[in-house]
């Protein structure tokens, strides 16, 4: 049976596969860094069609991107070129990518990352 975390969010990870940063489809709990975080939107699932035999709906993900705080130019460079890696994989027409939020220091355990917020959305169809 077809399900969104092998065919969304499965998919997402794997378009970002060459994007020189470490993956994840779900939040861990210590990111490393150079990090890509797919993590649902809201609102999360968008109805489109509902029935008895085909549901669609409009996904809405939150793309972070995250890299080490260490030096601000530095770090804003870092930030800006995997922001810009992860919308060139990310450019196929089945992606709907729409605003990249500014830059934000954010701390994770004892470490201070600078990220950086992409919305994407996407159509998923579930027959039964």
């Amino acid at each position: 049976m077809p399900s969104i975390s092998e065919d969304v969010r499965g998919a997402i990870k794997t378009a970002l596969a060459n994007v020189n940063a470490n993956v994840y489809d779900h939040v861990p709990e210590a990111p490393q860094v150079p990090a890509v975080l797919v993590i649902p939107s809201s609102p999360y699932m968008e109805m489109e069609v509902l029935g008895k035999v085909t549901t669609r709906v409009k996904l809405n993900y939150t793309i972070t991107a995250a890299v080490a705080y260490l030096s601000n130019p530095a770090s804003l460079d870092n930030l800006e070129k995997l922001v810009l890696s992860i919308l060139g994989a990310l450019s196929s027409s089945k992606y709907e990518l729409s605003t990249v939020s500014q830059p934000a220091v954010t701390q994770v355990g004892a470490v201070n990352l600078l990220v950086s917020d992409i919305s994407l959305s996407v159509r998923y169809e579930q027959t039964a």
